[in-house]
């Protein structure tokens, strides 16, 4: 009867101790905190060249080179041999033709200029709360929530002044109830939308993403 009132002892300290979504990251975490730099987009076959450095134990970047053919995509990911060595990235940039971007201006949480403005989405509770319940049930990140949800697990931002079709969307990102850190406007071709998400993954990775869209020939 001792033993098993320990054993019945050990297994409710274990449940008050660590709650499922909160304290997951107890049992193993890597803090890979995701900065991202945008470069340039290489005309001919248009060509995003996008940096990642992952900081934590994951400690290594990366460079994601995204090709848009019509509405296809291609992404090719190149590691860096340094962490965050992108020192050579404007020398390269001089030997291609590059689309030129117009510039927008912050202000509050929407991004605009004269041709559009593009703001976060509103807040979705009951998605969030379905993200919450997939990482109970196993989930990991935003990546396994895709999985799951596919398409149906992103909210779009708002996107006012011209019509958009999403051609991609960066897989480790978590696309809901997120805020907008930057925007990239190539007129009559793409908008790049670069997100920031302060909900954590189980390991205390985090989930920022960027979104490209492609701008309709009616606008």
């Amino acid at each position: 009867m001792k033993y098993l009132n320990f054993f019945i002892a050990v297994i409710s300290l274990s449940f008050l101790s660590f709650s499922p979504i909160e304290n997951i990251s107890n049992v193993f975490t890597t803090n890979c905190y995701q900065t991202f730099h945008f470069f340039f987009l290489c005309q001919g076959s248009p060509t995003f060249w996008i940096g990642e450095d992952l900081s934590g134990e994951c400690n290594y970047s990366r460079l994601l080179q995204i090709g848009i053919e019509d509405s296809t995509v291609t992404v090719s990911e190149s590691e860096l041999k340094e962490y965050n060595d992108w020192k050579n990235i404007p020398e390269l940039h001089s030997l291609f033709k590059i689309y030129e971007e117009e510039p927008l201006v912050l202000k509050g949480d929407v991004w605009e200029n004269k041709d559009l403005n593009v703001s976060p989405p509103a807040i979705d509770s009951l998605l969030y709360e379905e993200f919450n319940k997939h990482i109970v049930q196993g989930g990991s990140n935003a990546i396994s929530w895709f999985q799951l949800k596919g398409k149906k697990g992103i909210i779009l931002p708002n996107v006012e002044g011209i019509k958009t079709e999403l051609l991609f969307s960066y897989k480790p990102g978590l696309y809901l109830n997120y805020e907008i850190s930057e925007v990239h406007y190539f007129p009559k071709r793409f908008v790049v939308v670069f997100t920031h998400q302060p909900r954590k993954a189980a390991g205390l990775d985090t989930m920022h993403g960027f979104l490209i869209f492609k701008i309709k020939a009616d606008t």
